[in-house]
């Protein structure tokens, strides 16, 4: 199926997510019969198209957690009968059920900066874990759910295998509350972009970027990454600012970005 066929399906379904979706209706707007159109849709997705509707009314009622409604009526908004029904969905999408969800969100819409006080004791700088899910969702990745976020940390595992990702958290008192990673793209590259570089509010300026940069480069002391390079925008001179302190000159500039790089 050509691409734009299937960017074409996706577009109906998303125009038309809250109402009664037929595979039918789906088909003839790409102009396919229903039987084409349904095997070359999983053939270019690996997702049946009703399992592709399924999956992103749960995705998008995300965003009506926080408009008053009660859980069941945001299901019911989303073709489910029951309760549990989306209940169950939701949490075979997301890793969580609606009710943690939504605590979640109200936690970090209303969230007020803190002050922490903590002392190098209390630090410990390591390469990422599948565990630290629960803690990378609550401090770190928290516009992502729990299910995003396994992908995102099983993906950097793998590639740390593989030699092209390098990915460490800094965890106080038991809990992570930031991360930074390198990644390459292959194991032969020579350079490294820095990425997932983010440390929740109440620990920054502390010196976490520092100690979970120093550890990432001692990850890679036996490969032969010889320059870690990033991107940031022009106008954000906080971001620019931050990364020279850390040891990154600015080599040119490019539209809207600035380039930099540091050689290790």
């Amino acid at each position: 199926m050509e691409i734009e066929i299937v960017s074409k399906a996706k577009s109906y379904i998303m125009q038309n997510l809250n109402t009664h979706l037929t595979l039918d209706d789906i088909a003839k707007s790409c102009g396919y019969s229903t039987y084409h159109f349904s095997r070359e849709f999983h053939k270019a997705t690996g997702s049946s198209v009703m399992e592709y509707i399924r999956k992103e009314r749960i995705m998008d009622s995300r965003k009506k957690m926080l408009f008053g409604k009660s859980i069941y009526e945001v299901a019911l908004n989303y073709g489910f009968d029951t309760h549990t029904a989306f209940t169950n969905a939701f949490y075979r999408y997301t890793g969580c059920n609606p009710s943690e969800y939504r605590k979640h969100e109200e936690k970090h819409t209303n969230y007020r900066k803190g002050e922490v006080i903590m002392n190098d004791s209390s630090i410990v700088i390591r390469m990422i874990e599948i565990t630290d899910v629960n803690d990378m969702w609550e401090n770190v990745f928290s516009r992502n759910t729990p299910d995003e976020i396994k992908e995102r940390i099983q993906r950097d595992l793998d590639g740390y295998d593989d030699k092209t990702n390098f990915h460490v958290v800094a965890e106080v008192n038991g809990v992570v509350v930031g991360t930074l990673g390198l990644q390459r793209f292959n194991k032969y590259s020579r350079y490294a972009n820095l990425c997932d570089f983010v440390i929740h509010p109440d620990y920054q300026g502390k010196g976490l970027a520092r100690k979970m940069l120093g550890k990432v480069k001692e990850m890679i002391k036996d490969t032969n990454i010889e320059t870690l390079q990033l991107q940031t925008y022009v106008d954000n001179e906080e971001e620019k600012n931050k990364y020279i302190t850390l040891g990154f000159s600015e080599v040119f500039k490019s539209g809207t970005l600035n380039y930099f790089m540091m050689a290790i």
